[in-house]
């Protein structure tokens, strides 16, 4: 039996999650981090939302008021979020493994583009390739803003990937991101009481410099 694909994988997955030819009834939610600190965006700009899965950091942006766009591998996730019709997102399916790239800022009146990046706003969640994060960083507007969250491997639950390869070591969102200037960053573990606090997921919030 041949080996099942990335992309035959999750467009099952998005399939099983989505209505018989159509799109899912819910509005996906936007992940936490993106949630909590929402004040921190800005009110104008462009926008990327890396493997974005059903789209709602995505769709969270857009309604934000920045020119979104989001790339997945799974072209079933890409065709669920397109039929949504959201004003100022666009969505394309990307093998970023594959290809180790971004797509261009889809706007070109973005106040802060120059050759150094294009997107004032970058969020990440519960994805990991470790080789992309200097793509992100160079695609990434001076001043612009990372949202990264994903699981780390002191996890407490069983939600979210075993294999290492897919899980943060401790404190390496602030190695990958080092040249940022960090805004927020928290990781949890077992400390304390652990019905508190998300435990799962290690979070960064940074800033390109100027």
């Amino acid at each position: 039996m041949a080996k099942q694909s990335q992309q035959d994988k999750w467009n099952q997955i998005y399939k099983n999650k989505g209505l018989e030819g159509g799109t899912p009834p819910n509005l996906p939610k936007p992940c936490s981090l993106l949630l909590q600190y929402q004040y921190l965006l800005p009110t104008h700009g462009t926008a990327i939302d890396i493997a974005c899965g059903a789209g709602g950091n995505a769709i969270f942006l857009a309604d934000h008021g920045l020119m979104t766009q989001a790339i997945d591998i799974s072209n079933v996730a890409i065709e669920q979020l397109n039929s949504r019709n959201v004003p100022g997102l666009t969505a394309s399916c990307q093998d970023l493994e594959k290809h180790n790239k971004l797509p261009p800022s889809n706007s070109s009146t973005n106040i802060t583009q120059s050759s150094h990046g294009n997107f004032d706003v970058i969020v990440v969640s519960c994805y990991l390739y470790r080789d992309l994060c200097p793509v992100i960083i160079e695609a990434l507007a001076p001043g612009g803003l990372l949202f990264y969250q994903t699981f780390h491997q002191q996890k407490q639950s069983s939600i979210g990937p075993s294999n290492p390869k897919f899980l943060l070591k401790n404190n390496e969102l602030l190695d990958l991101f080092g040249c940022l200037n960090t805004l927020i960053f928290h990781q949890l573990s077992n400390q304390g009481d652990l019905s508190q606090g998300n435990r799962d997921l290690s979070s960064l919030i940074a800033q390109k410099p100027y």
